[in-house]
């Protein structure tokens, strides 16, 4: 290990995300802390160094007290979105001044906006975004795998790019953190569509063609926002996509075969997938910032309004777009 290293990493959430990442730095530092507010979590990585899935290095450790964080030089939150508010509100309460790194995927569908512009409402740190095609159970094995880290404070990105990267994960500093957080949040929703459409076994052919035209939409929408359409050919726009698009292996594109066959969000019997989540958005989005969001907007309707999915629709989704 080179000196230029973090001493301590905190990650706040302790799911298969976060602990497959803490994995991945212990190679990298000698202190990592899951943050967790599960006791049997807590018992069972500090004394077995077990998680529910894996055998995890000794330097690796867990604990249901938040406070403990706060002597890391970094934080790390691997929360569910609807959580990355709550956790904020605790770095306040604990006036913890770290830096803040944001893997959570999603959109702020309250106030419709970038979950680091919620972060940022809430506590003065500086924050970064980590995004990238990453599935945990790959992560955690110890299989190569890249992503991309993302700041208005290039500087910062640039510094967590060089105190992480190992031989076995690539990390690469962009200053685009609005088109990273677009490609992490939509890419959900666009392979609830492509499920939709291998449900209703329209082929490969077509499903090529509904990610071509939704990065197309995302480019748009981040391009409105003020963000940069080259970040799109990064490894957290189409790298992520093609995973997650295309991989059996994703709950979002599940659930867009369950929706496909007559299934609803209300039906689902799998874990939510983070796409649906994420979809309640796009009306608002859409409307703020005046961008045809056509093939997001038909997702939407499938899921929320229970919209029959149907072959017939495959025109309208695939005509010219109007942004």
């Amino acid at each position: 290990m080179s000196n230029n290293y973090y001493k301590k990493i905190a990650i706040i959430g302790a799911g298969s995300y976060g602990t497959a990442i803490a994995q991945c730095f212990s190679a990298r530092s000698p202190e990592i802390l899951l943050i967790s507010d599960l006791k049997s979590l807590e018992e069972s990585i500090n004394f077995r160094n077990t998680s529910a899935t894996a055998l995890l290095n000794p330097n690796i450790s867990c604990s249901t007290d938040f406070s403990r964080a706060k002597d890391a030089d970094i934080i790390f939150i691997a929360v569910p979105v609807s959580a990355v508010a709550d956790v904020c509100h605790q770095l306040r309460e604990h006036h913890m001044k770290n830096p803040v790194v944001l893997c959570s995927k999603g959109l702020d569908i309250v106030s419709t906006r970038l979950i680091s512009d919620l972060v940022q409402e809430i506590i003065p740190n500086d924050v970064a975004v980590f995004s990238g095609p990453s599935f945990a159970h790959e992560v955690i094995r110890g299989l190569p795998f890249g992503v991309n880290v993302a700041s208005e404070k290039s500087a910062l990105a640039e510094d967590i790019a060089v105190r992480l990267h190992h031989d076995k994960f690539v990390l690469k500093p962009l200053r685009d953190h609005i088109g990273l957080q677009i490609a992490g949040a939509f890419k959900n929703i666009l392979a609830v569509g492509c499920g939709i459409f291998g449900g209703l076994k329209l082929g490969n052919n077509a499903a090529a063609q509904l990610m071509v035209n939704g990065l197309g939409e995302m480019i748009a929408l981040t391009q409105a926002m003020g963000g940069q359409k080259d970040t799109f050919w990064e490894l957290g726009g189409v790298g992520d996509i093609i995973l997650t698009c295309t991989s059996r292996q994703s709950r979002n594109v599940s659930f867009g075969e369950h929706l496909a066959i007559g299934g609803t969000i209300d039906n689902w019997n799998g874990s939510l997938a983070e796409g649906a989540f994420s979809a309640k958005a796009i009306p608002a989005f859409e409307k703020k910032f005046q961008v045809d969001l056509r093939i997001f907007h038909w997702i939407h309707e499938v899921i929320y309004k229970e919209e029959r999915p149907s072959s017939s629709v495959v025109p309208k989704l695939f005509a010219p777009l109007e942004n």
